[in-house]
């Protein structure tokens, strides 16, 4: 049984057995040596050796096996070693010849191909300096808003209280923890921020880091870190979204009941005073978005908010005041009896709508998305005033204003009366 061997010839793999592997080594090392010294001796090699591989058969699967058979085929194909030399040309002394050149470099085959090889290489540094540049750009758009994200995303997520902070973002969203707490239906607000933490910053380290290395062309060595890194932002990610969707879930059903009282006929001026105010009721801390506040007692464990006020044009001549307690849950009836649940006192008399500052919910009941709407509809050129001492921004209407104390419904629409 012969032994064979495995063989990489031109870039093709063959199987040759022990005795012709010795030939074929044998053959090629004379021929590596009689163009060691030669000018574009490794080309010539090259090709050389492609022509064998070319003679074998390569490039199959199985790999060819290659005998000795085919090895003596080949060198009287190719030639012998010796033939590469010019047995009449001596250069005096025995046994040494003058070898024949295989390559000739002025050849014009050859100063093409040499000219073609001086183009591409040049093409390939243009190519090269522009990919650099356009990696370094690249780099430094992901290594500024991957840094500025992540630093914007951390400061709101972990000092949203901070002084320097609220100064920025109020009025707009005041006291985020609490604010998260109450949305949330749940005192579990640091868990979700650290999770939001880890799907929003790992993310964005990642691009920033993505940056730095086209920067400064850093080879990848942290491959373990990088895949327990995306194993825990997947973790979070997942860990996040069941959290979220099981807090979440209790607004899925909204329900609301509704008491409406007709303006028939509507008063010529419609005035507006404030019942029950918020500075009468106790509260700890309040968390407010877009000026909807809540008013949070941890003592009593009770939560009071903002009702919301809407006045509307008639399109019939006639008027009504309708007020809508909504709520929300994971079931119609839980939603409906939220909705009842919701406290808010209003009465009408006369031409005078008496309106409580807030809505409460009962002690120790969550928020569950509760709403007060307050809608009027009045007809055109009905006025509306308030009563000295109460301003209706106070129920989210005309909050830009809260100075102008008259209006008149012109074109459907309420209108500043300018006195």
């Amino acid at each position: 049984m012969k032994k064979t061997t495995d063989v990489n010839i031109a870039g093709q793999l063959f199987r040759i057995d022990e005795e012709a592997w010795e030939i074929l080594k044998h053959y090629l090392d004379h021929v590596s040596t009689r163009f060691a010294t030669e000018q574009g001796g490794d080309e010539t090699v090259a090709d050389i050796e492609a022509r064998i591989a070319e003679i074998f058969g390569g490039g199959n699967e199985p790999p060819t096996l290659v005998s000795k058979q085919m090895v003596n085929d080949m060198i009287n194909i190719m030639g012998a070693p010796e033939d590469y030399y010019d047995d009449n040309t001596l250069s005096g002394k025995k046994g040494v010849y003058t070898r024949k050149s295989m390559y000739d470099p002025n050849s014009p085959s050859a100063r093409v191909g040499k000219a073609l090889s001086e183009f591409f290489r040049a093409v390939g540094k243009i190519f090269s300096a522009i990919f650099r540049v356009i990696a370094i750009f690249l780099g430094s758009v992901f290594t500024l808003l991957g840094f500025t994200l992540l630093f914007c995303f951390a400061i709101l997520i972990f000092f949203s209280n901070a002084p320097f902070l609220t100064q920025v973002i109020e009025p707009e969203m005041t006291n985020i923890h609490t604010l998260l707490s109450i949305v949330l239906n749940s005192n579990m607000v640091w868990p979700v921020l650290i999770l939001t933490a880890l799907t929003i910053l790992i993310p964005l380290a990642a691009l920033t880091w993505l940056g730095i290395k086209m920067i400064f062309r850093i080879r990848e060595r942290f491959k373990v870190l990088n895949i327990v890194v995306f194993v825990i932002w997947i973790a979070s990610l997942c860990a996040l979204g069941v959290f979220l969707g099981l807090q979440l879930s209790v607004y899925s059903t909204r329900e609301f009941v509704e008491k409406r009282v007709s303006l028939d006929p509507a008063p010529e001026t419609l005035w507006i005073a404030s019942g029950a105010t918020v500075n009468g009721i106790t509260y700890d801390e309040t968390a407010s978005v877009d000026h909807f506040t809540f008013y949070l007692d941890n003592m009593n464990d009770r939560l009071h908010a903002t009702p919301e006020l809407n006045i509307y044009g008639s399109e019939n001549g006639s008027g009504f005041i309708s007020v809508d307690k909504r709520s929300c849950s994971n079931s119609d009836s839980e939603a409906r009896a939220n909705a009842r649940a919701v406290e808010f006192n209003w009465r009408f008399s006369g031409d005078t709508l008496f309106i409580d500052e807030f809505f409460s919910l009962p002690a120790g009941s969550r928020w569950n998305g509760s709403l007060v709407d307050i809608d009027i509809t009045l007809p055109e050129g009905t006025e509306v005033r308030c009563v000295p001492g109460t301003s209706l921004s106070k129920w989210l209407l005309r909050k830009n204003d809260p100075e102008v104390s008259a209006w008149r419904i012109e074109d459907g629409r309420l209108k500043a009366i300018n006195e």
